[in-house]
């Protein structure tokens, strides 16, 4: 919500100069302050300074939490087709989800939340799926005791993205950027690092592979 120094007039009459944007009130005075959020976050006071730059706060920040917020119906889609290929789910709450065998090519998935989620083989009536994450961007996602058994990760940006005890048996990182990530107490059984990319990685067992720094 705003700050206390922003006067919310929820009943005012929207002004010209908020077309297209949800208007949340005037500056006590000052211009009306326009954004594209139901409920715009600003974190700090700003009495003093001049509409414009105001307005420009605000707006910046309400932008911001859009641009890293996943849209609730490409995850439903997600649930229904188990596929999001070339999708965006930046920041995503799927921890605990079933997701055996979905297809993440090229998807999105930076920041997101998949601690626990089951992304291992998905058996079917003539062929068994693997999770595909080739050419994901799962930078600074949250991995920790997934279940990724079998799963590919041909060519995807692991940066800094937390794997702790997540099951890896069988699966391939062949050209996967892993720098900076955290493997410790991870299940490697049968699992290929071949061409992987590791500087300040944690590995399973603890220890740092700085190789590829």
């Amino acid at each position: 919500m705003f700050d206390k120094d922003l006067a919310i007039r929820t009943n005012e009459r929207r002004p010209i100069g908020c077309p297209g944007f949800k208007y949340h009130g005037r500056l006590r005075g000052y211009a009306p302050v326009c954004t594209t959020l139901e409920n715009p976050i600003v974190t700090m006071s700003f009495p003093f300074l001049p509409a414009v730059r105001l307005a420009a706060v605000a707006f910046a920040s309400a932008a911001a939490l859009s641009a890293f917020a996943a849209d609730p119906a490409k995850i439903e889609n997600l649930r229904v087709t188990n596929a999001c290929k070339y999708c965006d789910l930046t920041d995503a709450a799927l921890a605990g989800a079933d997701l055996r065998g979905a297809d993440f090519q090229n998807a999105n998935l930076s920041g997101a939340n998949l601690s626990k989620a089951d992304l291992s083989l998905r058996p079917m009536e003539k062929r068994t799926l693997s999770t595909n994450f080739e050419s994901a961007n799962l930078k600074k996602a949250n991995l920790a005791e997934a279940k990724l058994i079998g799963a590919i990760f041909q060519g995807t940006f692991l940066r800094d993205a937390n794997l702790q005890g997540a099951d890896l048996s069988k699966a391939a990182f062949p050209g996967a950027n892993l720098k900076g990530a955290n493997l410790k107490g991870a299940k490697v059984d049968g699992t290929s690092f071949e061409g992987a990319k590791f500087c300040n990685t944690t590995m399973h067992d603890g220890s740092v592979n700085d190789a590829g720094c």
